[in-house]
Parts: C-alpha cells; structure tokens; sequence
C-alpha cells in the first residue's frame, strides 16, 4: 500500500543580506538558509523545509500547522519578499 502525502504551503521569507539572500521560516523554529541570489535561497529554504519536516515526522513531533496572519513586522525588513513554499511529505 502506498504512503499517503501531505501536502501543505509554508511561509517562506528572502531579504538581501550583505550582497547575499537571507531565508528564514517563522514557522518552522531555526529555519535560516542563505544563497548568492533569492531564486538560490528560495530553493535553498525548500530544500530545508523538506528535511525539517521530516525529521519532525521521523522522531514523532507534532507538525506546526497555523494561520499566518497578515502583519506589518516590527523590526525593518529591507527589501523583504514573502514566498509560500508547497511541499509533499
């Protein structure tokens, strides 16, 4: 019998960092990855949701799920772009 998938979008946010692009993931604790342009970092953080997520699965920790709610931040972000990354796990 096959696995089931889950799928589900994560919220995914790219700012310039230094001449590079920062990813983070307020929803998923720790979530930073880095690349040399935001399309690199936008994969990068991919990738790193993917591994994240699964190894919540594989040692039995509750998957956050949550509504993201539209707010100004409260710290300045410069050039800060939102992307939703889809993911099957």
């Amino acid at each position: 019998m096959p696995k089931e998938k889950i799928s589900f979008s994560v919220p995914v946010y790219i700012e310039q960092d230094n001449g590079e692009y920062h990813a983070f993931c307020p929803v998923l604790k720790g979530l930073h990855t880095r690349g040399e342009t935001a399309e690199e970092a936008e994969k990068n953080a991919a990738n790193a949701v993917i591994a994240y997520i699964h190894s919540l699965i594989k040692h039995g920790d509750p998957i956050p799920l949550c509504i993201i709610k539209e707010e100004k931040s409260k710290r300045p972000f410069y050039g800060i772009k939102e992307n939703r990354i889809e993911v099957a796990v």
